[in-house]
């Protein structure tokens, strides 16, 4: 579908409305609760590096590929996502993301990490930057979307490719917009009554890695499921440097 080609432009074009608004939040990990930026309409994209390109001008030592292009783009300024940022959230899912993020403070970027129950500090820290915003109710909108994702990840004909372009560039949409994309790509595809029955692939991070996943699995109808840095340490793939988890080693690819 034609659709899928246009959701990896989404990410370049985010560059530009990035640049032009003043609302823009940076987010970095799976479980941080978007509907608090959704909530104050704020422009919430993820803001994680996900190409090696960047990593020419790296120079940490010791960091995976995630964490490096990550560090190297705020700290080059090269990324217009995390140069319009006015508060990057970092969950705090591996404590050498959470160190290096930190670390930007000291480039005058205001950073905060978010851990499970600190929801009330989070508020008030958007508040804080952005200042008080009229509030939205988005949960029904946000269940709408969530529920169609589901249904085209685990019911639908579309390839694993597909899902997994869908499930992270819709991420550079506003709200609406995700739900008109989703409804439109499910107008398009077969479903069936029961779950398909796929070949699941356990990653931290799968933005960067793809179409590499793609290439081993292309004879597989499989799905990328992504969890950052899980305590279950159950993945296939890990980045190399990484310290604290095993699987085979994949890394960024030109």
């Amino acid at each position: 579908m034609k659709i899928f080609d246009e959701l990896e432009n989404l990410r370049r074009e985010a560059y530009v409305k990035a640049i032009l608004r003043d609302d823009v939040i940076g987010y970095i990990g799976g479980n941080i609760p978007l509907d608090i930026f959704y909530s104050r309409r704020l422009y919430a994209i993820p803001v994680y590096g996900i190409d090696s390109e960047i990593l020419q001008f790296s120079q940490g030592k010791n960091l995976c590929d995630l964490i490096n292009a990550t560090v190297t783009y705020a700290k080059t300024d090269k990324c217009p996502l995390i140069h319009s940022s006015k508060l990057i959230v970092c969950e705090n899912f591996c404590e050498i993301m959470t160190r290096e993020i930190s670390a930007l403070n000291k480039l005058n970027k205001s950073v905060f990490i978010y851990e499970s129950g600190q929801e009330n500090n989070l508020i008030a820290q958007v508040n804080n930057i952005y200042g008080f915003r009229k509030l939205r109710d988005v949960k029904e909108l946000m269940r709408e979307i969530n529920n169609l994702i589901h249904k085209l990840k685990f019911y639908s004909d579309l390839t694993g490719l597909q899902v997994y372009i869908l499930e992270y560039y819709i991420k550079f949409l506003e709200l609406d917009e995700q739900l008109r994309v989703l409804q439109e790509i499910a107008d398009s595809t077969s479903f069936h009554d029961e779950q398909v029955n796929f070949c699941p692939v356990y990653v931290q991070s799968g933005a960067g890695i793809y179409k590499q996943i793609d290439e081993k699995f292309s004879c597989k109808n499989y799905r990328i499921f992504e969890d950052f840095c899980s305590e279950k340490n159950n993945y296939n793939y890990v980045f190399k440097d990484c310290q604290f988890y095993n699987g085979e080693i994949i890394s960024y690819k030109l």
